[in-house]
């Protein structure tokens, strides 16, 4: 099998002899009779037969049908165009609304971790006063006892 592309081969066209300029020839005598143009008999216009216009108004009339429903199909595109943008309007901003809520959510999750750590830290704190109370106690407990 061979891997590499055929070469195509080019045809060149012929070229076209050149025409020799000929000489002219003696002008004719022109004939002093002259003949009178014929008169065609123009045909009268028939009109159409009563068949032929029953068909031609079924025709035109199946014509302006298809342009009425043509005309309802336009109305109905217009107006289900309409109510697309609508719903591209109402996705569109509830999308952003989305968006908003979920940066509203991501900073109270950050406040509700501040706030934990702050009530360990003041449980800490309270743990650390009762102890320190409970201390107080025993030592006034003491210097009433002496």
């Amino acid at each position: 099998m061979d891997l590499m592309p055929k070469k195509k081969k080019t045809v060149r066209r012929a070229k076209k002899p050149v025409k020799k300029a000929r000489a002219k020839k003696p002008a004719r005598k022109k004939k002093t009779t002259r003949r009178t143009k014929r008169k065609t008999a123009k045909k009268p216009v028939r009109k159409a037969s009563g068949r032929y216009e029953e068909h031609h108004s079924v025709l035109r009339e199946a014509l302006k049908d298809i342009a009425r429903e043509l005309n309802q199909l336009r109305e109905a595109k217009a107006d289900v165009e309409g109510t697309l943008d609508e719903v591209v309007g109402d996705i569109t901003s509830t999308q952003n609304k989305e968006v908003q809520l979920k940066d509203q959510l991501r900073k109270l999750s950050s406040v509700e971790n501040s706030l934990t750590l702050k009530r360990g830290r003041m449980r800490k704190k309270l743990e650390n006063v009762k102890t320190r109370i409970s201390k107080v106690r025993q030592l006034s407990n003491q210097m009433e006892n002496i």
